[in-house]
């Protein structure tokens, strides 16, 4: 396979994974509209089936490598934090977001994470950012006002809730990011996410077990949960993951930008959002803004 092969591949791979992960909160808000189903419901069953079938086909692959993870105190330590910090509440505040607003602006308030890992890397290296950096910050800054005010800046046009939650799961996944990155390095990203999502789901068990509170499964909501489930999550991590392989990471997180994309898209079309000008231009800040910042940002 040839070059341009190869980066026509691992660009396919990033954008479908993408999508899948976009879709995977349109389910999700479907799901809490048509079934009654909770947020807290849906974060107990995705994390454990997903971790179980992650689990399950790197086993199938690298059967030796499956539990070296687990087999020093210090690294135990981590995945567990990984689990409650980066898996828990990452998956908990953003359906909470999608529960209390919809879920495109879910996305795109989760998709601001690049930015929180900026002041991070600020406030641990006591540097500042170039010109760049800063410019990209404010255009964030101003997409996500735009965003949750619809351009009148004197009222919310978002619940103080739904904008809480969306701003957390900004801030989860950068620590989704941040966090792992010492055990990744030594283990592989599929071995600790497929652990963090593993014993985060039974940990929530302890917390709201799946049997508890079980929604009718008709057809529908079955086949939706087994989308977000498999699709939404373990498919759409696969895709992103494998897609650098072919094409530089930083490559590959850009293309991410298809996430918020394809959630508005979709909400458009199966749940009736209808998109305004002002909601679309705010997207289109946000998305610049973390592209911006993804290529050209660095801390001086």
């Amino acid at each position: 396979m040839n070059k341009v092969e190869n980066k026509t591949k691992g660009i396919t791979l990033a954008i479908v994974g993408a999508i899948f992960w976009g879709g995977s909160g349109v389910c999700a808000e479907y799901l809490m509209i048509h079934k009654g189903i909770t947020s807290v419901w849906l974060v107990s069953v995705r994390m454990l089936f997903a971790g179980i079938v992650i689990l399950s086909s790197l086993f199938l692959k690298e059967k030796k490598k499956t539990f070296d993870l687990l087999k020093k105190p210090k690294n135990q330590l981590s995945i567990l934090i990984f689990s409650i910090v980066g898996i828990i509440f990452l998956q908990l505040s953003f359906f909470k977001a999608i529960e209390s607003s919809n879920a495109a602006t879910a996305t795109i308030l989760q998709y601001l994470s690049p930015i929180f890992i900026v002041f991070f890397f600020i406030l641990e290296s006591k540097k500042i950012p170039n010109k760049m950096s800063v410019f990209s910050i404010i255009l964030s800054l101003l997409g996500t006002a735009l965003l949750v005010t619809k351009g009148d800046l004197s009222s919310l046009s978002i619940s103080p809730e739904g904008l809480f939650w969306g701003l957390m799961a900004g801030v989860l996944g950068a620590a989704y990011i941040i966090q792992p990155r010492r055990i990744m390095a030594e283990f592989g990203t599929m071995a600790v996410t497929g652990w963090g999502m593993f014993f985060g789901g039974l940990l929530f068990q302890f917390y709201h077990p799946f049997w508890k509170d079980l929604p009718k499964l008709d057809g529908t909501t079955i086949l939706l949960i087994s989308y977000i489930i498999l699709f939404g999550t373990v498919f759409s991590y696969l895709c992103l993951l494998t897609s650098t392989r072919f094409i530089p990471a930083q490559f590959s997180s850009l293309l991410t930008s298809f996430e918020p994309l394809s959630s508005a898209l979709f909400s458009a079309l199966f749940l009736g959002f209808v998109i305004k000008p002002i909601e679309l231009i705010s997207m289109l800040i946000i998305i610049c803004a973390v592209f911006l910042l993804s290529k050209y940002g660095e801390i001086e």
